[in-house]
């Protein structure tokens, strides 16, 4: 079972140093709405972290990946364009990953995901963060976001402790207050 933990803002939660700068390029791209459209992410201009940028679109049925960063791909190993979200595997990860992709599409609440996973005998940290975006300020659209895999090597129960599943969220509802009303 993952912690759950709400934040004042989703830069408190988020450790990784370019997931940070992902967060700060969206609250960039916000300009004066509650959520960004898809239109004002350009990745041009983030290019030092466009490796670990992922993009999924939102449907009725889930949320299907559009992009994830070459680094990420490599180290998660398989292709993932069009892959369904809930087909990922991250071991336990899984879980945690799956509810922080609900928590966004559902509330437009912004989230950050810290934990590990195994693959074969690799060990590896991983932390994501997921915000919103939305082409009719209605409802999210796309989940625009990075995540952040490194292999980790284990050495003790110490670190096994620090990479305990956790989910953070942001404080805000970003969703305009006519569409919570509505939920």
């Amino acid at each position: 079972m993952a912690e759950r933990s709400q934040t004042g803002t989703i830069e408190d939660a988020v450790k990784n140093p370019r997931l940070q700068a992902l967060v700060r390029y969206w609250h960039s791209k916000r300009d004066g709405r509650s959520i960004p459209s898809r239109q004002r992410i350009d990745p041009i201009e983030i290019p030092r972290i466009l490796p670990i940028v992922l993009m999924a679109d939102v449907t009725t049925t889930g949320a299907r990946m559009r992009l994830l960063g070459t680094d990420t791909t490599a180290t998660y190993g398989q292709e993932t364009r069009g892959k369904w979200v809930h087909e990922f595997k991250f071991g336990e990860f899984t879980t945690v990953w799956l509810e922080a992709f609900a928590q966004v599409t559902r509330s437009g609440i912004s989230a950050c995901a810290h934990g590990r996973y195994c693959s074969g005998t690799q060990h590896y940290a991983i932390e994501t963060v997921l915000m919103p975006l939305s082409n009719d300020s209605l409802s999210v659209t796309h989940v625009f976001g990075g995540l952040a895999i490194s292999h980790l090597p284990l050495s003790n129960s110490i670190e096994r402790e620090l990479l305990k599943p956790s989910i953070h969220l942001a404080g805000e509802v970003m969703f305009p207050k006519a569409l919570q009303r509505q939920q």
